[in-house]
């Protein structure tokens, strides 16, 4: 574990450091409804959850972060304090769960994709947007989180779609554009 939490310290100020979110394209593929309900791991401030909110009100974030996460409330957004690795969500709870830019920052990645896969409804759809690391660019970021002490650990696109071969998975796509990474998965709309 990192001895310094680098994002309890820039919560109250992340928001104005690096802007609202404006791109679209997590909210195109998400597909969310109105009746949906959606979990964003790793949502912290609520800066991309906030954009579903005038699609459904069932919007939730889970983070570890708690100065990130008064921010998310300050949102009008619901908020709870957790590891990705133990989601104290039943089996099944959501539609859909994002996870935007904090896949590289979880502790074990393999737990927590387990974790998420498992709130995640049949039918559901799971997100994970991260910076491709093949990408010049974010290898500049990968090198800069290292050097402050993070313990970010970046995977290729296709590295965590591997990871994500569940035995419900009903299909897997992989969009990328401009040093951004979208894995979709679908479950299964019934369990064997």
């Amino acid at each position: 574990m990192a001895k310094f939490d680098h994002f309890n310290f820039i919560g109250p100020i992340y928001d104005r450091v690096f802007g609202s979110r404006t791109d679209q394209k997590i909210v195109e593929l998400a597909d969310v409804k109105f009746q949906h309900s959606l979990l964003d791991v790793g949502g912290g401030t609520g800066r991309v959850a906030a954009s579903f909110l005038p699609i459904t009100s069932n919007v939730i974030i889970a983070d570890s972060a708690l100065r990130m996460l008064q921010q998310a409330k300050s949102k009008g957004l619901s908020a709870i304090q957790t590891q990705s690795e133990t989601l104290p969500f039943p089996d099944s709870a959501f539609d859909r769960i994002i996870m935007v830019d904090a896949f590289h920052h979880v502790f074990d990645q393999r737990q927590s994709l387990d974790e998420i896969w498992r709130t995640l409804a049949p039918g559901g759809r799971l997100i994970i947007e991260e910076p491709d690391i093949q990408n010049f660019a974010v290898k500049l970021i990968a090198l800069g989180e290292k050097i402050l002490l993070m313990r970010s650990k970046f995977l290729k696109p296709t590295e965590i779609m591997m990871m994500c071969n569940f035995g419900d998975v009903a299909q897997c796509d992989l969009h990328t554009d401009k040093g951004i990474a979208w894995v979709i998965i679908d479950k299964n709309s019934y369990q064997d």
